[in-house]
């Protein structure tokens, strides 16, 4: 679901840089830029809210660990898989 919405982010923002900076139509296109953007960001959240339930709900107990997302997604070519999770 990501990617697609990764896919028309990336479309409106080509659309923007083509727009005549401060016109009408540029501020248009970045209000949908901005909606689209909290879009993505509602559904990140809605699933981890999901899925955080999911697993308080089958285990009585669980293990948090503490990793360095940032160094995982460089070293092991996850990109944005990594990303995506945290």
């Amino acid at each position: 679901m990501f990617y697609r919405k990764e896919k028309k982010l990336k479309k409106l923002q080509k659309l923007l840089s083509r727009k005549v900076k401060f016109s009408k139509n540029w501020y248009k296109q970045k209000l949908k830029i901005s909606k689209l953007h909290e879009y993505i960001k509602n559904c990140r959240r809605d699933f981890l809210h999901k899925l955080s339930k999911k697993l308080s709900k089958e285990y009585n107990a669980v293990v948090v660990e503490n990793l360095n997302m940032r160094g995982m997604s460089q070293a092991l070519n996850f990109g944005k898989n990594v990303g995506d999770i945290c």
